[in-house]
């Protein structure tokens, strides 16, 4: 999951005319049995290998150590990573605004990018990437902030589009709903194999466009080939 730190875009492309927001800070582990952190901690199988794109301090890595699951870890802030280095077995600095992971080439059990993509101004060339990382079998799994929640709704039946913290922060560069996202993966190679609300959405099994905050998407890839 990325925080906000704004900086001048002159470090990626040269034009200082205009700000982004670079991931930095930690992020606190939620502990609510609906959010991304415990829904993707339960998918992922034991003695399995992760890499988690976007590890932040290893919150994901450190959990999983009690099911023996090696993970590594990518993140653009070395301090963090530092951080992450206890819980991970390798950790790599990468700015993904720069699509090519350029890591060592292995293969994984699971890839995880939660609430990663929409920071990025081309996600799907991410996804495009990470298709040489996944194990023939492997699972991508990707949360993604629900844009379709029912109060992001009526505020703009009201004519309001704020940012804000949440589903609409400031340094959310894309915005999906459930049907959006589904494209995108699709359109990048992947099968769709379940979608799982969060939060209300999933609390409650009804209406769950409207009360999901993200979406977690479970993926398989279709061009990775099986033996």
């Amino acid at each position: 999951m990325l925080s906000a730190k704004k900086t001048s875009l002159t470090d990626r492309t040269g034009n200082n005319n205009m700000k982004i927001f670079q991931k930095d800070g930690p992020i606190p582990l939620n502990t609510s049995p609906h959010s991304p952190h415990s829904l993707i901690y339960n998918l992922i199988s034991n003695s399995s290998e992760v890499l988690d794109i976007g590890c932040n301090t290893g919150l994901l890595g450190k959990q999983l150590l009690g099911k023996k699951v090696v993970t590594d870890g990518i993140d653009i802030n070395p301090k963090l990573l530092k951080i992450a280095k206890k819980y991970y077995r390798h950790t790599y600095i990468r700015d993904l605004y720069q699509p090519h992971l350029n890591i060592p080439h292995h293969r994984y059990d699971y890839i995880v990018l939660s609430d990663i993509l929409e920071h990025l101004p081309a996600p799907d060339k991410v996804l495009l990437d990470i298709h040489q990382y996944l194990k023939p079998n492997g699972r991508v799994l990707v949360s993604l902030p629900n844009v379709a929640r029912l109060e992001i709704r009526l505020k703009l039946l009201f004519g309001s589009f704020d940012y804000q913290f949440g589903i609409l922060s400031p340094d959310h560069l894309r915005f999906f709903t459930l049907k959006t996202g589904i494209k995108l993966f699709q359109s990048t190679g992947f099968t769709v194999i379940k979608v799982i609300p969060t939060g209300l959405g999933h609390r409650f099994p009804i209406f769950q466009n409207l009360l999901a905050f993200q979406f977690i998407y479970i993926l398989k890839s279709f061009r990775v080939k099986t033996k």
